[in-house]
């Protein structure tokens, strides 16, 4: 390799650790302080840079909520993945009580990440419609559909899983049923401890429940 193409090749390295180092930083940001309390100038301090040096690697904040959030999405289709490789065998309405189960987990574990989410709904119409970045986050969500979609059709073929609709329908339904109540107690769940005196997380864990005895035939 000559002198020039290993100059190139290292300054392409430096270039990615360095995107890495702000994503990595501003993720932290995120998730301690919120998407819209969180500034650039947090985030450059965060990484000992000056705020142009941030803009030289990314267009503005917006973008970097955008990345954090695909990255999100990969690591839950991940553990679902996981999750799904282990229970494929089992009938199809356990399996997607597994997957289901993820949930419960994040939510215990990650109950943050779930925080970021709403945030990002309430920022979409306004910041992202346009944004060619959203390919990316919208094929880690597909793919997550995607695994629910196989248990569900699994379940209808074996029969434990009722079939009056399409496993891909009852599936996005499902999802969105989910994902809508983990958004609700990740923002208003401290209050409605303290209103109800219930556990969120076991309020999450019965409502999954009564999801799944909704669709068993």
């Amino acid at each position: 390799m000559g002198s020039r193409e290993r100059a190139a090749r290292e300054k392409a390295e430096r270039r990615k650790q360095r995107e890495e180092l702000i994503l990595s930083e501003a993720e932290k940001l995120f998730l301690e302080k919120g998407f819209f309390a969180t500034t650039i100038s947090d985030i450059a301090a965060a990484c000992e840079l000056t705020n142009g040096a941030i803009y030289l690697y990314y267009k503005n904040k917006d973008e970097l909520v955008l990345k954090v959030m695909t990255g999100i999405s990969r690591h839950f289709g991940g553990l679902l993945e996981e999750v799904s490789e282990i229970a494929g065998s089992e009938p199809g309405l356990q399996r997607l009580s597994r997957l289901l189960d993820v949930y419960n987990y994040t939510y215990a574990e990650y109950r943050q990440y779930h925080y970021l989410d709403a945030q990002f709904n309430l920022m979409f119409s306004e910041a992202y419609p346009d944004s060619p970045l959203l390919d990316d986050y919208y094929s880690a969500n597909r793919r997550v559909l995607e695994i629910v979609t196989e248990a569900v059709a699994a379940g209808i073929d074996d029969a434990s899983i009722d079939s009056s609709l399409p496993a891909v329908q009852r599936a996005r339904l499902l999802l969105n049923a989910v994902n809508s109540y983990v958004e609700k107690i990740s923002i208003r769940g401290i209050l409605m401890e303290k209103e109800q005196g219930i556990l969120m997380k076991d309020e999450l864990r019965d409502y999954i429940k009564l999801l799944l005895q909704g669709l068993a035939k």
